[in-house]
C-alpha cells in the first residue's frame, strides 16, 4: 500500500478526526485535482489510523461525455490502490436541454444517497475548497443575497436528507493541487470547468483580478465566516421575535402587532415576516429578499393589503394579519386528503 503523501500545509487528522461520530464515510471523487487530493488525504488518515473500512469512494459518470467512463474507472483503480472500497455510479436516462449543471448536481446527490443507503454510509464528504467558497460568495452577492446567502457554503450541510461535510473549505486549491502533484497523479480535466457559459466559471476567472486588489479567496472565506457568525445571532433574535406571533391552528393564518415590527431592528423584522410568510404560505418557494424588504417598509409606514408568497397580507393601525391565499389553502387541503387516501 502506498506510503503517506504528507502535505506540509494540510493535516489529514485535522480533517478527518472530527468525523469520528460517523461510522462510515463516503468520499465524492470525480478525479479532478481537488477530489483526488481529498482521496489522498483520506488515504493518509486511514494509513495512520488503520481505518480503511470506514471509507467508501463514489465516482459518478453523468453520461454527458464519452471519456467520463474512463475517468470513473481511473478513480476506482486509485481508490482500490489505497485500500478503499469504491463504487462507480451512472446517471442514466434523458438529459434536459437547459439547466444541465443543476440537473446533474441533483442527479449526483440522488445517486450518492441511494449508494450510501446500500453501503450504510452516514455522511458524504466533498472536496469543496476555499476557491469554491469565494466563488459562491461572489455569485450570491451579485444575485442580491442577504446574510443567509453570504455565509457561503457550510462545513456541515443537508441536501435532501443527505448529510454533507466539506472539510476542505478553508484550504487553498493550490495546496490541494500540490498534494496531487507530490503523489505523481495526473488529474482528469472536465471541460465544463473552463466553459464560460457557466456563471461559476466566469467568477473563477475573475478571482485573480479581485486578488490583485486585495480581495482574494482567503479574505472572501473570512467574510463568509463573519456572515455565518452574524447569521447565528440573527437566527437567535428572530426566534425570540417569533414567540410574539400568534398562529391559527393549521398555520393558515398568523397575527402580530404592528408595534413589534416598529421596535425590531429591520434585519430581524425582515426575517420574521419572511418566516411567517413561509409558514403560512405552505412552504411555497420564497420570493427574492427585495420583495420582503419592500413589504416591511410598507408595513411600518402605512396600512397594507397585498399578496406575497402565497399569502394575503393585511395591516391596520395596530396589527398585521397574514393569511394563506384561499386557492392555495384549498389545494393544500386536497393534497392532504389525497395523501390520507
Amino acid at each position: 500500500m502506498p506510503g503517506l503523501i504528507r502535505s506540509p500545509h494540510i493535516d489529514p487528522s485535522a480533517l478527518f478526526a472530527p468525523l469520528s461520530e460517523f461510522r462510515r464515510i463516503a468520499l465524492a471523487v470525480s478525479g479532478g485535482p481537488d477530489s483526488l487530493a481529498l482521496l489522498l488525504l483520506a488515504a493518509d488518515y486511514a494509513n495512520l489510523t488503520g481505518s480503511h473500512d470506514r471509507f467508501v469512494v463514489y465516482s459518478v459518470d453523468h453520461a454527458l461525455r464519452p471519456e467520463a467512463a474512463d475517468e470513473v474507472a481511473f478513480v476506482l483503480r486509485e481508490a482500490a490502490r489505497f485500500g478503499f472500497f469504491a463504487r462507480g455510479l451512472r446517471w442514466d436516462g434523458d438529459k434536459p436541454d437547459t439547466g444541465i449543471q443543476q440537473a446533474a448536481r441533483e442527479a449526483r446527490y440522488r445517486l450518492f444517497a441511494a449508494a450510501m443507503r446500500h453501503d450504510a454510509a452516514d455522511v458524504l464528504v466533498t472536496a469543496h475548497h476555499l476557491g469554491d467558497q469565494a466563488e459562491t460568495v461572489l455569485m450570491r452577492l451579485a444575485h442580491g443575497s442577504g446574510i443567509e446567502g453570504l455565509r457561503g457554503m457550510d462545513y456541515l450541510a443537508e441536501v435532501g436528507g443527505l448529510r454533507i461535510v466539506r472539510p476542505l473549505l478553508g484550504i487553498d486549491p493550490q495546496d490541494l493541487r500540490a498534494v496531487v502533484d507530490r503523489a505523481g497523479l495526473a488529474p482528469v480535466a472536465d471541460p465544463s470547468n473552463s466553459d464560460l457559459d457557466y456563471e461559476r466559471v466566469r467568477w473563477r476567472q475573475l478571482l485573480p483580478q479581485f486578488a490583485a486588489m486585495g480581495l482574494d479567496s482567503r479574505r472572501l472565506g473570512r467574510f463568509a465566516e463573519r456572515m455565518r457568525d452574524a447569521e447565528s445571532a440573527l437566527i437567535s433574535m428572530t426566534a425570540e421575535a417569533l414567540s410574539h406571533v400568534s398562529f391559527a391552528e393549521g398555520r393558515e393564518e398568523a397575527q402580530f402587532s404592528r408595534d413589534l415590527l416598529m421596535r425590531l431592528p429591520r434585519a430581524i423584522a425582515i426575517r420574521l415576516v419572511a418566516q411567517v410568510l413561509q409558514a403560512v404560505g405552505g412552504g411555497q418557494k420564497p420570493h427574492a429578499l427585495a420583495a420582503v424588504e419592500a413589504l416591511i417598509d410598507r408595513l411600518v409606514r402605512e396600512p397594507v393589503r397585498t399578496t406575497l408568497h402565497g399569502c394575503v397580507v393585511r395591516s391596520g393601525r395596530n396589527s398585521v394579519r397574514i393569511l394563506r391565499e384561499p386557492g392555495r389553502a384549498v389545494a393544500r387541503s386536497r393534497r392532504a386528503e389525497a395523501t390520507k387516501a
